[in-house]
């Protein structure tokens, strides 16, 4: 039999087809797996083995490396404690003994100096009474020189593992220390990580190992493989065996389906395809193919009207049109009775209904609701009905954001029959046709709106306000029409470019939707207009009628965006510059009253943001001014109206001018000196800051390399300011370098002076870029430190060598007591952080005396002097800075 059956299906073509396919559908994979399996459970283990050993290694050495610098920093915190003899062995206390072992002291060589100094390590030769090295620590604090011993405990305790081999070696230890399993054969896994000491301690980096054996045999044993490959040949086995009997099966009604498929390619849609079994695919397949004879002709004439339906929707005919091809096609089969397609905008109070008039018009006419929201709205009941008697049917076409629509019919049809299909195809296509209507009805109304916030966009606005000066211009002739006209309120937010650069521009995007909702909930009620032309900007139009109060409105706006914002898990502070204009006084068309309006706008920028400003003609002459300024500022270097000041900095210790900062100065050949407070804002806004940092940092290297070559200069570096726009540069570190290269700058002469308000928009990105700079020889200062946001977050990450300290502070050392304590708490913190500190606008002697009393290392002010040119510069460099201040010995 089953050679029978064998026979039966290798004579069919698809049967032996489908026999080879399945052959190889199970036999290959079923091999390849097998071949696998081995391989994969042995990578799966050695690389979960090395991941292991890696994290443990990893863990190990930072481990070490932290408790190395606890114990120093404890150590040197320790040994400045006033002592009253050197060279002595310290009596370990508790706290001390759970680090150490031994402690001496000594007096630092002669010409040591330990405030900016890195540890020593080292590994002594041979091992304590505990199996392990001894590690000894040297460290100078002020005049005292430290020499501790760790105590092992504290040191190779967190160097265990139950399931690793763990070992520390490098050059200095005689024996690598390990600890952990016993030693690995040659299949273990090992891993190296190399503890780098440098900068903080002066010793030979260590190297930790973490070695694991895995065990490939205790969890893939050999036998596996041979087990795998018996299940496999008897899976392949059953499932050929299994197959045959299937493939029977299928190929034995083929004959029939094709016979009958060959008819219907002539033409012949009476022959039917008989199969004897009961139940199965091939049987629904024959009576489907059967029904489908049945109909076709039938189908021929439904797919021209549905063409016909797809053409309309295509040429972007009306629904009612589409929907009037499909009412005709209905009443000429009379399958499911009277037919209408029922409308129900949400802005109406009842339904209305589209349905072929006696003479195959289309009408309209109100009808009762369906059923299904009758409940909801009884008013609409004992209306009109498109089908009498009233007993009708709904069928759901679409439910859109203006409207839903159903087909009623007087008899519905089963959905398994060729009419219900019918309907069904129809419903599709009403549903394209009315998404397709209010799709370009949707396109219409965009034109005119804000995608982002729903307000009206620019051209939206313009429409708007050339519709209202249509409407409060009186017509030609009527002198006597009056009319209150309305206002044009300019709204621009304060700070929003920091929320995109901070939080990415769908933070943005979700503020400016909640600015939108704010502006609805505060003068929504009453607003003509309101409207977002782009960006950050919002418009509204108000009346001015006897009840209208603009300044009520602005306002309420202001006070409604006042509250926080909470975008992308962070709470921000909006504020708006508001600017207003009138019609007719300011403008009689939309271009000038949005210019004025604007104009206005900006004033209330420039008065300090978060104003509401009305439009005077004056402010336009200013804001023309600020624009020539801007111009101006471009043409200045050319026509040499830039020039560079400098401002000694003295070295409280010596009392010598070592160090002078560059400031850049322009003389407008109308305006006189312009401040530096107008000017470099302009060259910011404008984009004109690149070039003009880049000139001032190339005569500033110039001129001070002019005094390296003067031998009476006392200058051995110089201090430029820099740009937070010129720092985002991505190319700012190479630029510099290459013009240090140029002029022969050497390391630590040039100092880059930065304020810490502008490291906050991208953290990552500015420290990056100053620790480029800072590997080329170049200092950086964090100016201003105090006045803006001085979060110890960022201040870590920042690489700095100098703080200074802001001229507020100094100036009220005689008037507020909060100053000089800010002060103090500054200098502590740059002691504690190994910075040095200089303070800016001394201006007498008492300052500079409170300033040395506070160690501070630098300062600056007019009462060393004032912003000069070089030349008047030159009379200084003979005479020492006097500094009338109390000596008196500092102790550490």
């Amino acid at each position: 039999m089953r050679l029978n059956m064998a026979h039966a299906i290798l004579q069919s073509r698809v049967g032996r087809k489908l026999f080879a396919i399945v052959f190889v559908l199970i036999a290959v994979p079923l091999g390849v797996v097998s071949l696998l399996a081995y391989q994969l459970g042995d990578y799966m283990l050695r690389e979960s083995a090395a991941d292991s050993s890696r994290d443990l290694a990893k863990a190990v050495g930072r481990h070490l490396l932290d408790r190395l610098r606890t114990a120093e920093g404890l150590l040197l915190i320790h040994v400045q404690e006033p002592r009253s003899s050197h060279g002595s062995v310290i009596e370990l206390d508790e706290r001390l003994a759970q680090f150490f072992t031994l402690i001496e002291t000594r007096h630092a060589p002669e010409g040591a100096d330990g405030s900016g100094g890195v540890s020593s390590l080292r590994v002594l030769e041979g091992q304590g009474d505990d199996g392990f090295p001894v590690v000894e620590l040297t460290g100078i604090s002020g005049p005292n020189m430290v020499r501790a011993r760790f105590a092992s405990d504290y040191l190779w305790e967190n160097a265990q593992s139950g399931t690793h081999r763990v070992c520390v070696s490098g050059e200095q230890f005689a024996r690598p220390v390990c600890q952990g399993v016993e030693e690995q054969g040659p299949q273990s896994i090992r891993v190296e990580r190399e503890i780098l000491f440098k900068p903080y301690f002066q010793a030979a980096n260590w190297t930790v190992t973490a070695s694991q054996q895995p065990d490939i045999g205790q969890f893939l044993p050999l036998s596996l493989a041979a087990l795998i490959g018996n299940v496999s040949a008897i899976a392949l086995l059953l499932a050929i065996i299994c197959s045959s009997v299937v493939l029977r099966r299928v190929t034995r009604p083929l004959d029939a389906l094709t016979a009958g498929t060959r008819a219907v390619l002539k033409g012949d849609f009476s022959q039917r395809v008989v199969i004897e079994d009961r139940s199965n695919e091939f049987k629904d397949l024959a009576d489907s193919f059967n029904a489908m004879t049945e109909e076709v002709g039938r189908d021929l004439n439904l797919f021209r009207l549905l063409a016909q339906m797809d053409q309309a929707i295509i040429e972007q005919r009306s629904f009612g049109e589409v929907a009037g091809l499909m009412l005709a096609h209905l009443r000429e089969r009379s399958v499911v009775g009277h037919a209408c397609v029922v409308q129900w905008p949400h802005s109406e109070a009842r339904p209305t209904a589209l349905a072929l008039g006696s003479d195959g018009s289309l009408q309209q006419s109100q009808v009762q609701a369906p059923r299904e929201v009758q409940a909801s709205a009884p008013e609409v009941r004992g209306a009109l009905t498109c089908i009498e008697p009233v007993e009708f049917h709904d069928l759901l076409i679409a439910n859109t954001q203006t409207q839903r629509v159903w087909l009623r019919l007087e008899r519905p049809p089963a959905p398994d029959e060729s009419a219900g299909r019918e309907i069904a195809a129809f419903r599709q296509r009403l549903a394209v046709a009315l998404h397709a209507q209010e799709h370009e009805q949707e396109l219409q109304r965009r034109s005119v709106q804000d995608s982002l916030t729903g307000l009206l966009n620019r051209f939206g606005l313009v429409e708007t306000i050339n519709r209202l000066v249509r409407q409060h211009t009186p017509p030609a002739g009527d002198a006597d029409v009056v009319t209150h006209g309305f206002a044009v309120v300019y709204m621009d937010l304060d700070g929003f470019k920091e929320i995109n650069d901070a939080y990415g521009h769908d933070a943005g995007d979700r503020a400016l939707e909640e600015v939108a909702r704010r502006m609805r909930a505060s003068i929504g009620g009453h607003a003509l207009a309101m409207a977002r032309p782009g960006g950050d900007e919002f418009v509204f139009l108000l009346p001015r009628d006897a009840s209208a109060n603009l300044q009520a409105d602005a306002a309420s706006i202001m006070h409604a965006l006042q509250a926080p914002f909470f975008v992308a898990r962070h709470t921000v502070a909006v504020t708006a510059s508001l600017g207003l204009a009138l019609f007719p006084e300011h403008g009689a068309t939309h271009d000038d009253l949005l210019k004025h309006a604007d104009t206005a706008m900006y004033s209330a920028k420039g008065a300090g943001r978060n104003r509401f400003v009305e439009f005077e003609y004056s402010l336009a002459a200013q804001l023309a001014d600020r624009l020539s300024m801007r111009d101006d500022l471009r043409q200045a270097l050319k026509r040499e109206q830039m020039f560079v000041v400098y401002q000694p900095r003295v070295d409280v210790r010596n009392h010598q001018m070592g160090s002078v900062e560059a400031l850049l100065r322009w003389r407008h050949p109308e305006k006189g000196l312009i401040s530096p407070d107008v000017f470099i804002p302009l060259a910011e806004e404008c984009g004109f800051i690149p070039e003009l940092g880049h000139w001032v940092l190339r005569r500033a290297l110039t001129q001070f390399m002019r005094w390296q070559a003067d031998a009476s200069v006392p200058i051995r570096s110089i201090s430029v300011n820099l740009s937070p726009l010129q720092l985002a540069q991505e190319g700012f570190p190479g630029e510099l370098q290459a013009l240090m290269t140029e002029l022969e700058v050497g390391p630590g002469a040039l100092e880059l002076e930065i304020t810490e308000g502008a490291l906050i928009q991208n953290i990552d990105a500015a420290a990056t870029r100053l620790s480029l700079l800072r590997s080329s020889g170049i200092s950086i200062s964090l100016d201003d430190f105090g006045v803006g946001y001085s979060s110890m977050q960022y201040l870590s990450r920042l690489p700095f060598d100098t703080l200074k300290i802001d001229k507020t502070f100094v100036q009220a050392f005689g008037t507020e007591h909060s100053a000089r304590a800010v002060a103090t708490a500054i200098v502590a913190l740059a002691k504690a952080l190994n910075k040095q500190v200089l303070a800016e606008g001394v201006e007498t002697q008492d300052q500079a005396q409170i300033l040395r009393e506070l160690r501070v290392d630098e300062l600056q002010g007019y009462l060393f002097g004032r912003p000069a040119t070089a030349q008047d510069l030159a009379m200084l460099w003979s005479q020492p800075v006097v500094l009338t201040l109390e000596e008196h010995s500092d102790t550490v």
